[in-house]
């Protein structure tokens, strides 16, 4: 049977689902509801000017009033906002700016754009989008870069039926339009630069040089000056000054304009995060690649013939024989990139002589062995094979009808030896090894280790789930109660096997966390976490009927195993102004679990009060613990000083700076949407801001339809918000 391809309607607000936030944001933060709320209400750039519905709803007026720092009466008389000229200082607004570890000792500042900034990052793409991919599609050094404007679709099949859920799925499903995209752009060639190192083009370079020098671009995004968006699409530096010496209406000049802006007119250095920085810098970084380039061909060294260049973002491979030619280009390297104020980083230079292996590399393979050898799902094979059940077409169905499950069949399993084990003491051993014997950090392997790890227990919990489902719906069938002792009996065995395996799985994957707390790390780690709380608490479904999986007993063992480790995360681990994402990220997982699991109130508050100012929270880390605390009793307290340090906060500043500021604006959109907060909090801190009873009321009602603007409170799907932020990773 043909599978049916569906393609998926294109908006070019689309900008704000894939390229505008950074990867680094909890997964219950997402552009996904003011995507909607701009499409509903049509607002968008036109003329220089931002329009929405004539008929628009008097909340949504009020909600939008917020967003432009302005107010309703005067969008309601008006009809518009303007954006250019005279009024250009509008959009000079204050990006919202967080924490997060980069290296042990290191943090790195990344950064939440001013929502109409991002309105402006999408009429900017619209209008842009052929100029953007030519000026990424000059250099043949680059490994990633925009090729074409990316076109959506899925196809309507059984593996689609299997991700979008249930009919009767009470949440909401992603495949309304596009709203779990990856980027806005197709990428060619890598969406990873692990991927290079497999690749045809890095083999190739092996084997026909001997060399290669590794060195990527001191604080890249910290050191780009956003006028020189200009000098390359202008032709260089000292081209573009002398044909516009007077100034310039040029597609480089907009771009110039537009980064300024919402880094509140700083021009040294743009905002990390986001993927439009990416592209920003690649445009720059491609017309210094393409000048190295020319001036190398006139000193007589060619592609392929003298040498070949690769570049990942700010990563580069110089593949040479002659140290001539090596010496040259590093030459011109330095020599172009100081014409953009940038300059390599001394740090991260290194030569290598073939065969060209990295430390890294030599533990990443150790590590893959380690895996292999350690998770693998033991199959004994019998004499006879389990026949598989066939696979139905399930394109509308709302799932597999499967056959009864006869005596013959149930025989075969129960003499089935098939096993799982783990030992936790002897990975974690072989693991420290390898790191010594490869003479690399913990920080460099271990968020690969985990993505691996993560990978092989699906695929094993998967072998290990045909049989066990057999079992338990075996010992609910009436026609087989001659042999329900001996069925009971394998079940439990069975049981009592995986409890054991995924305590010692957790043992391991607590440990390599405890020496790489990043928010990549993290996420990595509630993958694995969350497919082992999917596996132990979602029961069977067999037609109409429900078939217990495991027993609570057996629940409870590893959920507390869970919540214990998770508990020690907290106690050795530092709150601070600097790091709070990395261990806060760990309460979404557990608000899914019974409340009994959750961490006590007191742990939590010795946790939170080693800072203590209103500006030890900012909007992540708010959002995270209301989300976390929501109604419960036992948090009451903690939510109670939670909220009043919120409104110590609001208070701190001026209305004036909560409209330019990216991070109070999106708190205040978020803390109106939040049904943890009751209403007179709510009218207090909208108070503070000038919004009164009468315009907090339009608002409330207003959201009665619209629910969220960029935290999902409720209804949260680790599963499919998980997998929408894995898949827009950019680095591992």
């Amino acid at each position: 049977m043909r599978r049916k391809k569906i393609r998926l309607r294109y908006k070019k607000e689309r900008v704000l689902l894939s390229d505008v936030l950074p990867y680094e944001l909890p997964f219950i933060f997402t552009n996904r509801y003011f995507y909607r709320f701009l499409v509903r209400n049509e607002v968008c750039v036109k003329e220089g000017a931002i329009h929405w519905r004539t008929n628009i709803d008097q909340g949504a007026l009020e909600l939008l009033a917020i967003l432009l720092g302005e107010n309703a009466k005067i969008l309601s008389n008006y009809g518009l906002y303007r954006v250019g000229d005279k009024h250009e200082k509008k959009l000079e607004t204050i990006p919202f700016t967080y924490s997060i570890l980069h290296k042990p000792t290191k943090s790195r500042e990344l950064s939440i754009i001013h929502p109409k900034n991002q309105i402006m990052v999408a009429d900017f793409y619209e209008r842009n989008k052929s100029l953007m991919l030519y000026y990424c599609g000059l250099d043949k050094f680059s490994l990633r870069h925009p090729s074409k404007v990316a076109c959506f679709f899925y196809y309507r099949d059984k593996l689609h039926n299997t991700l979008i859920g249930r009919k009767t799925d009470p949440l909401e499903l992603y495949f309304n339009e596009y709203e779990n995209l990856r980027t806005y752009f197709s990428y060619k060639r890598y969406n990873n630069i692990y991927k290079f190192y497999e690749d045809y083009r890095y083999q190739r370079a092996e084997k026909k040089f001997t060399k290669l020098q590794k060195f990527d671009i001191q604080s890249c995004f910290d050191s780009i000056y956003t006028h020189s968006i200009a000098w390359a699409c202008g032709g260089g530096k000292d081209i573009y000054k002398a044909s516009f010496a007077s100034g310039d209406n040029t597609f480089g000049a907009h771009w110039d304009g537009l980064m300024q802006k919402m880094n509140y007119n700083e021009t040294n250095g743009i905002v990390i995060g986001p993927e439009f920085s990416r592209i920003f810098a690649e445009v720059i970084l491609q017309h210094i690649d393409s000048e190295v380039a020319r001036d190398l061909a006139k000193e007589g060294f060619h592609w392929e013939s003298n040498y070949v260049c690769y570049r990942y973002v700010d990563d580069y491979f110089f593949f040479f024989n002659d140290d001539k030619c090596k010496e040259k280009a590093m030459e011109l390297f330095e020599k172009y990139l100081k014409e953009f104020k940038l300059t390599i980083s001394n740090e991260k230079t290194k030569l290598f002589e073939r065969p060209f292996i990295t430390d890294i590399t030599r533990a990443k393979i150790r590590i893959d062995q380690l895996i292999e050898e350690s998770l693998l799902y033991h199959k004994v094979e019998l004499v006879e094979p389990i026949e598989e059940i066939a696979d139905q077409d399930v394109a509308d169905q709302d799932e597999v009808q499967e056959e009864d499950v006869d005596k013959e069949r149930i025989a075969l399993e129960l003499e089935d030896k098939s096993y799982m084990h783990f030992n936790a003491r002897s990975f974690n051993q072989q693991f420290k090894a390898i790191l010594k014997e490869c003479n690399v950090d913990s920080k460099d392997v271990v968020n690969y280790t985990l993505a691996r790890i993560c990978s092989r227990i699906e695929s094993s919990i998967k072998k290990f789930d045909k049989t066990f489902k057999l079992l338990s719906r075996a010992i609910v069938n009436p026609s087989l109660s001659d042999i329900q002792t001996e069925i009971k009996k394998v079940k439990s065995r069975k049981e009592n096997m995986m409890t054991t395996f995924l305590e010692e799985l957790l043992d391991s994957v607590f440990f390599l966390y405890s020496s790489n707390k990043r928010v990549n790390t993290t996420l990595k780690v509630i993958n694995i976490l969350n497919d082992v709380v999917i596996h132990l608490d979602n029961d069977y479904k067999v037609k109409e009927d429900t078939i217990k999986k495991y027993n609570d007993g057996i629940r409870n063992i590893v959920f507390k195993k869970i919540q214990d480790e998770i508990s020690l995360v907290f106690k050795t681990s530092e709150f601070s102004s600097k790091t709070q994402l990395e261990t806060l990220y760990f309460l979404i997982l557990l608000k899914q679990l019974r409340s009994k699991y959750h961490i006590p109130a007191e742990e939590l508050k010795k946790y939170l009060d080693a800072v203590d100012s209103p500006e030890k929270f900012n909007a992540l880390s708010a959002i995270i613990l209301l989300y976390y605390y929501g109604n419960e009793s036992q948090y009451a307290t903690l939510k109670r000083q939670l909220v009043e340090c919120l409104k110590d906060k609001f208070k701190s500043v001026t209305a004036n700076h909560v409209h330019k500021s990216a991070e109070y604006t999106i708190l205040l959109l978020d803390l109106i949407c939040c049904p943890y907060l009751d209403y007179e909090d709510k009218r207090k801190i909208a108070s503070q801001m000038g919004i009164d009873r009468n315009r907090l009321t339009s608002i409330l009602k207003y959201l009665k339809k619209q629910e969220y603007m960029f935290t999902k409170w409720t209804k949260v799907d680790i599963t499919k918000e998980l997998s929408a932020k894995i898949s827009q990773e950019v680095y591992s």
